[in-house]
């Protein structure tokens, strides 16, 4: 009786760790910080950022283009990052590693530009905002604020500041890494708006205006003015 209790408890035991090792690795997932996916880029020098869910510290993965294998990298704290060389044409990445479900871009290197990156596109220039990388550290030194204001003009000028701006939150609304968008937005128009004011009276008094472009009257960054009218 004591052996079949004992065996009878350690194969649940199994069955549990198994289970559990199961809901661990299948729900990790690569998520794309840049390139976006099916860009346009005029250089072949790419640089793809992933933040990986989960602990995969050590782990190599492995690059395909158009399904054959040019490359192999680690993640480092739940970041992988690492510079290619593109040819013109069609290239579909594919991010590949134990226990993490691939990720796959494409990616157009041509005349054509619809995308454009923040930084140099080379893993060194990483350590420009993060002091760290070489060590696999990717943190800033305080808020975005204060690491953007090192090369950008401060701009709390008015007696009104938007939220984002004084919280130091640059990256509300400005991607650190690239964008396809004027001024690296997340997003362009109303729609970058709308993802913070969703209220019924913003988007009331959008579609009031019909449709207007909201920076026509308001400053996306401060005023001397309420509601941060130009």
């Amino acid at each position: 009786m004591g052996k079949f209790v004992g065996g009878t408890l350690l194969a649940v035991l199994l069955v549990f760790s198994f289970s559990i090792a199961t809901v661990y690795s299948s729900g990790s997932r690569f998520h794309l910080l840049t390139p976006a996916e099916e860009v346009f880029l005029k250089s072949g020098k790419v640089l793809i950022i992933a933040k990986v869910e989960g602990y995969h510290e050590g782990k190599t993965v492995e690059i395909f283009d158009n399904g054959k294998t040019i490359g192999f990298a680690p993640i480092k704290k739940e970041i992988f990052v690492n510079s290619l060389n593109l040819a013109k044409g069609r290239h579909e990445l594919t991010l590949a590693a134990p226990g993490i479900e691939r990720l796959k871009l494409k990616i157009f290197i041509g005349k054509q530009e619809g995308y454009r990156y923040h930084i140099e596109t080379d893993v060194s220039s990483c350590d420009t905002c993060h002091p760290g990388a070489a060590k696999g550290d990717y943190s800033i030194a305080g808020n975005d604020e204060a690491l953007c204001s090192d090369c950008h003009d401060p701009i709390k000028k008015g007696k009104f500041v938007h939220g984002p701006v004084a919280a130091g939150s640059c990256t509300s609304c400005h991607d650190p890494h690239g964008s396809r968008n004027k001024y690296f937005l997340r997003a362009t128009g109303k729609e970058l708006c709308l993802s913070c004011h969703d209220q019924n009276l913003s988007q009331k008094h959008i579609e009031e205006r019909r449709n207007a472009v909201c920076t026509k009257c308001h400053d996306p960054h401060s005023s001397d003015r309420k509601y941060h009218l130009l």
